[in-house]
């Protein structure tokens, strides 16, 4: 049994202080569970006869109201707390996406393509309920830190109201990186410009 968090603090739950609650429930969802109710979870759990369990007291309400709001919503739980993801962005994504492009007009293909990363991590972080100070490694696999078909529709939706730009459904399967994806966005809004060599260090013999 994979518990959640329980409101006592002694037998299986000693040395469990406030930060480490705090971090166990960083993202939300969870409410302490009480000796009684661990007790009724536990015969509940064995009566399933089932191998693996998690017995934990979800907050769904607070977790829905977080949603609707535009907070992300902590990937385990995202198959019970749907509502309201696809709305994070919707008020203001039209004034986001004039800006994206007014700056990328303004940068030389190198800062493009830096600008560009950082957007597709941006959005990967909020996809997966991240704060907005984690980011991907640009090498890294979206598939090996959470994402699945439908975190990759959402990222895609964010991508193309800030590129607006029409992508494919099955974008962010084949740039299933960082890198890969702020290229593929790259070449597709900056045209020619992309494909420009970057200016570097010229040697003069005098």
């Amino acid at each position: 049994l994979a518990w959640g968090l329980w409101e006592q603090t002694s037998g299986m739950a000693a040395n469990t202080d406030e930060l480490t609650r705090s971090r166990m429930n960083r993202r939300g969802g969870l409410q302490a569970i009480t000796p009684a109710e661990g007790m009724e979870l536990f015969d509940a759990a064995v009566r399933t006869g089932q191998a693996q369990l998690v017995p934990a007291k979800l907050d769904l309400a607070s977790l829905r109201t977080r949603a609707t709001d535009g907070g992300g919503v902590p990937p385990l739980l995202r198959g019970l707390v749907r509502a309201g993801r696809q709305t994070a962005h919707a008020a203001s994504v039209g004034d986001q996406g004039k800006a994206l492009s007014e700056r990328l007009a303004a940068l030389p293909a190198a800062e493009q393509a830096e600008l560009l990363l950082d957007v597709v991590r941006d959005q990967v972080a909020a996809v997966l309920g991240h704060s907005a100070t984690f980011r991907i490694d640009a090498d890294q696999g979206l598939f090996e830190v959470g994402f699945d078909s439908l975190t990759s529709i959402e990222l895609r939706n964010r991508l193309r109201d800030l590129t607006e730009r029409k992508l494919p459904p099955h974008l962010v399967f084949d740039h299933p990186t960082a890198a890969s994806l702020a290229g593929y966005l790259h070449r597709l809004v900056c045209g020619e410009q992309a494909a420009l060599p970057v200016a570097g260090p010229v040697a003069v013999s005098v």
